[in-house]
């Protein structure tokens, strides 16, 4: 016989409806936090992105993301893809292939001068190299300065004309789903092969199989006199120019302005050459004196080149070739060890020299310009990855409301550039993260040399690198040099390799931002020369191109900004103008 329970165990029925409710309830969101939680994107975990993640990982969850979104990956059953849609809608989205260019009637070629014509033949045969030229630079410079301004006659910046990119009015007619699923309402603007007035060859010439291929010789190369002179890209109108009563130098300025000349004399006299450096420390050695800069063609003793028209023309350095053209005739820059160090890497360092948009480009046998390359990085934004040498290329190059769609289908703008590297850490970044402090700080200076407001994710800018200037001042060794430990802290290795590469890097992004105050400050001065000294007293020193690349252009950049305006006008530095006219 079954004893009755206890009273005070018994359950009334309305605790029995209480409770069954509690479990009804319950059961379902028991479920629906398991399902959530098997659907967490990892890429879009914040955890994921924390400070703690190396910089190279970014780079592999943009592969990733790209094999999500390939078509192959995409034909899965439905319920799958509807679990993956609800993830992220990004992954599904149809990519956007590039439009073949149309025929165009042939038109007088701008390479005449430097280049032999192309073959018209089916086969491509190796062109002759061009003869030497007997004249001298300054000779040889006139000329192609003139060519230059008849071929951009009437355009006072060809990057921020009707020519250059359209603009792409965002739509709110629709949903953003919608429009990112439905490709025919993505047609508010002309594709990136549109957006600049380049024109199209009348077929693209196949290229040469490997058994074809003739390997170069590279003292057959183009000598620095047959080179297009890098054109400088153009300033804005200039106003009315009013003399102002300078302060005359201090002596302790004066003696500063001497010793920095003195180290800018000897390395310009001291150049690379390309048979022993690799394309990556070329591009460092193009950086340093910017479109002045020279390299050694063949050897140690070879002629004097211009950098920047070796990297443009593609030629040969260390057995190596930066660039190539793909399949579909479109542009690349190789990155890897020994080549580009960083996606963007190349034009950022155009950017950072002043290079023209319109300066000539040979790759392949194909006539580009700079404006091709621009256009390839702009089909190349991806979130979540470093952007920082395409923010510091395309605020340049382009204009600040500048909207584009790269190759997935994306939507881009300036704004989102800059707002994408603001989430990124300082941190573990490339170079103690000094050049993503310069993309930003580069990208509010444009803003305000333009006339231009600096709002929202300028300003933002503007208050963050803000902050890492004070600390980094404040992390200044007695010595004048900055941390060996970049922005970790306080820290002064006896290393002169070490001390190069933070001390060079930390100057040079200060003074893209330096008011005239900051230069005439003590704590300037102090790392200014600290860095020539260190430089000059081990100017027998095989330095690491890249920190000597960077330290130099810090100089450059002082001496310009700093005494310059003290100096007879001219289109080079005083410290190189004798070598330059030789």
């Amino acid at each position: 016989m079954q004893r009755p329970l206890p009273e005070y165990v018994q359950i009334s029925w309305c605790q029995k409806v209480v409770l069954l409710c509690l479990l009804v309830v319950a059961h379902p969101g028991a479920a629906q936090a398991n399902s959530g939680s098997s659907l967490i994107d990892p890429f879009e975990d914040s955890p994921t992105m924390g400070s703690s993640v190396p910089q190279q990982n970014l780079l592999w969850q943009s592969t990733v993301k790209g094999y999500l979104a390939d078509p192959a990956f995409r034909s899965k059953p439905a319920e799958a893809q509807r679990v993956r849609t609800s993830v992220n809608t990004n992954l599904s989205r149809p990519a956007v292939q590039p439009e073949k260019p149309s025929a165009a009637p042939a038109s007088p070629s701008p390479f005449h001068k430097w280049i032999s014509p192309r073959s018209t033949t089916p086969t491509r045969t190796k062109a002759a190299p061009p003869q030497e030229s007997t004249q001298s630079v300054d000779e040889s410079t006139p000329d192609l300065a003139s060519e230059s301004s008849d071929q951009t006659e009437d355009v006072a910046t060809p990057d921020r004309t009707a020519d250059g990119p359209v603009f792409i009015t965002p739509r709110t007619s629709e949903p953003e789903i919608a429009r990112r699923s439905n490709p025919a309402s993505r047609g508010g603007g002309r594709r990136l092969r549109e957006m600049f007035d380049i024109d199209q060859p009348n077929s693209v010439e196949p290229l040469p199989s490997k058994s074809d291929e003739v390997e170069e010789v590279e003292e057959d190369a183009t000598a620095l006199s047959e080179y297009p002179t890098p054109i400088q890209e153009p300033e804005a109108e200039e106003e009315e120019v009013v003399e102002v009563q300078l302060p005359p130098l201090t002596s302790s300025q004066k003696a500063l302005r001497s010793h920095v000349r003195r180290v800018l004399k000897y390395y310009y006299d001291h150049p690379m050459n390309t048979r022993d450096r690799s394309p990556w420390e070329l591009i460092h050695a193009a950086l340093t004196y910017e479109i002045h800069s020279r390299v050694l063609q063949g050897g140690p003793d070879g002629k004097p080149v211009s950098a920047v028209g070796w990297l443009c023309f593609n030629q040969s350095c260390r057995k190596m070739r930066l660039m190539y053209i793909n399949d579909e005739g479109d542009l690349h820059v190789r990155v890897g060890p020994a080549l580009q160090g960083h996606r963007g890497q190349l034009l950022a360092i155009l950017a950072q020299c002043k290079v023209s948009s319109e300066y000539p480009m040979l790759v392949d046998g194909h006539e580009l310009k700079v404006k091709d390359l621009i256009k390839e990085e702009m089909r190349t934004c991806y979130p979540r990855t470093e952007l920082t040498f395409k923010l510091i290329g395309l605020m340049h190059y382009l204009d600040s409301n500048t909207q584009w769609v790269n190759d997935q289908g994306m939507q881009w703008d300036m704004r989102k550039l800059v707002a994408e590297e603001l989430k990124q850490p300082i941190r573990g970044a490339a170079c103690g993260g000094t050049h993503r402090l310069s993309g930003l700080t580069l990208a509010y200076k444009a803003r305000e040399q333009r006339g231009e407001k600096v709002d929202g994710e300028y300003y933002q800018a503007k208050r963050f690198v803000t902050q890492h200037q004070l600390y980094a001042y404040r992390m200044q060794n007695r010595d004048g040099s900055f941390s060996t430990n970049w922005f970790q802290g306080r820290e002064d290795q006896d290393d002169p390799d070490r001390k190069l590469k933070t001390t060079g890097h930390i100057l040079e992004w200060l003074l893209y931002s330096a008011t005239d105050r900051e230069l005439k400050s003590s704590r300037t001065s102090r790392a200014v020369y600290f860095l020539s000294n260190l430089m000059y007293s081990n100017r027998y020193r095989d330095w690491e191109a890249g920190p000597l690349g960077h330290a130099l252009h810090a100089l450059v950049v002082y001496d310009r900004l700093m005494f310059s305006k003290y100096d007879e006008p001219g289109n080079a530095p005083v410290a190189i103008r004798e070598a330059l006219t030789k």
